[in-house]
């Protein structure tokens, strides 16, 4: 939710003062990754996933994926705009149809390699138990 807003508000902050929509695109997309990721791997780990798994391998993991996501982000939200455009749909409309689908994609990555059990020493050796 934080990842849209910021998107958004940078976005109309950049887009008069760019020539291409895509540079507009991609530097909403930075800006707004690198401030929401940060704080999704904390709360991820402890909340959500209550993680055990050591934070400098789960966060090289977590920022691996953050990288992947998005590229196929901007890769999507561009191409979706574009189309969209020609039914006049908004940019900020593409972004939440693709990211609808890379937050599905990205829940289970992260439960399968991010902070996945296989990685947590403590329940593999029956420490908590």
């Amino acid at each position: 939710m934080a990842d849209n807003f910021v998107f958004a508000g940078v976005l109309f902050a950049v887009e008069g003062h760019v020539t291409y929509r895509r540079t507009a695109i991609l530097i909403s997309l930075a800006v707004a990754r690198l401030l929401s990721a940060t704080l999704n791997y904390v709360c991820n780990r402890k909340f959500v996933f209550h993680s055990h798994a050591g934070v400098a391998s789960s966060f090289v993991r977590y920022w691996a994926l953050v990288l992947v996501v998005a590229v196929l982000s901007y890769a999507g939200t561009s191409a979706v705009s574009w189309v969209g455009d020609l039914r006049g749909w908004a940019i900020s409309v593409a972004k939440v149809l693709v990211e609808t689908v890379l937050f599905i994609l990205s829940y289970k990555a992260q439960r399968r390699w991010v902070f996945s059990a296989a990685d947590d020493g403590h329940r593999k050796s029956g420490k908590d138990q």
